[in-house]
């Protein structure tokens, strides 16, 4: 049996002969790519970045400080971060983003139809990039083949996040808002009713002076002449019924002031997300450059072509060999 050899010498003999047939070949896949250049969609891409704030300096215990005094730090923490990229990879933040963006006009899709609005949920889906840096910072990225359709989608993903994030904590208070509010028109009601029975049992018996117990340095010297009969329960019971009024009083004067501050702190002024980079529309196109591409091509061409041209002299020095 004769062994058939193919070594280095014979590689670099077959590289010198074959080498019209190597450069033909890497200048076609040269042309090739720069077809591909001219035929390809350009995208672009647009690029926006923002800070997450504390929501807990929003807080009321925070901004109406008066018995804890600690540092709350402006700048959000890893926590905080997490959940902004939960509600960026959630269906329901998505949807708003393309009902937003108008992306039934701008890809001529019918948005309620569901495959419709699933087909641009998954056109979202595959342009739409979220990211997070090593300095807390995260960017937001869409690309598009229109310039300002790429800058208007990453800033309204920013504006909806901010929204989306702001609600979720205002939304609790509202909630404890609401609850308090209602209580105090409960208070309303039961002060009303216990102004009526005062009011009574003063006019019935002649009653004007400030007895109630909680009320103190308070004399009154002109109740100790009277002596009709029942003149002492009817004291009583207005010390009683006072002292509740007082207290309810006091009840609904707190829980005001609570309202108040709940009030402040669901203000819109206060931002939750922090816009350090807004998305402008770009003037270059997204991706790999023309140079990048061409030289890209002609590397493959010439691979491809040194490889073909060495298989196929390996082979016919095999078949040219008896067996």
């Amino acid at each position: 049996m004769t062994n058939t050899s193919f070594d280095l010498v014979d590689i670099i003999r077959t590289l010198q002969k074959k080498r019209n047939f190597i450069l033909l070949m890497t200048l076609v896949a040269i042309v090739l790519g720069g077809v591909f250049l001219l035929i390809r969609h350009t995208k672009y891409k647009g690029v926006a970045t923002f800070f997450v704030n504390n929501p807990l300096y929003g807080d009321r215990s925070t901004l109406f400080r008066s018995h804890d005094t600690r540092y709350v730090d402006y700048f959000g923490g890893d926590d905080d971060v997490d959940k902004i990229m939960a509600f960026a990879n959630s269906d329901t933040v998505r949807d708003r983003i393309i009902r937003n963006c108008q992306f039934q006009d701008v890809y001529k899709k019918d948005i309620n139809d569901p495959k419709g609005h699933a087909a641009l949920m998954g056109i979202f889906n595959r342009n739409f990039n979220i990211k997070r840096s090593e300095f807390k910072d995260v960017q937001v990225s869409y690309v598009a083949y229109e310039p300002e359709v790429a800058a208007n989608v990453a800033n309204m993903a920013v504006k909806v996040m901010e929204e989306t994030y702001r609600h979720y904590y205002t939304s609790m208070k509202m909630n404890m808002y609401t609850s308090i509010s209602d209580k105090v028109i409960q208070l309303d009601s039961a002060i009303n009713a216990l102004t009526d029975t005062l009011a009574g049992l003063r006019d019935k018996y002649g009653i004007y002076s400030l007895i109630s117990p909680t009320r103190r340095d308070i004399i009154s010297g002109d109740m100790g002449r009277i002596t009709a009969k029942g003149y002492g329960r009817a004291i009583e019971q207005i010390q009683n019924i006072e002292s509740i009024k007082d207290q309810l009083v006091t009840d609904r004067a707190n829980y005001i002031s609570t309202l108040n501050e709940f009030s402040a702190t669901t203000n819109k002024s206060m931002e939750f997300l922090k816009l350090i980079s807004r998305a402008l529309p770009p003037t270059s196109p997204s991706g790999a450059s023309i140079t990048t591409i061409l030289f890209l091509a002609g590397c493959l061409g010439l691979a491809f072509s040194t490889v073909y041209a060495l298989l196929i002299t390996y082979f016919r020095k095999l078949n040219s060999v008896e067996r």
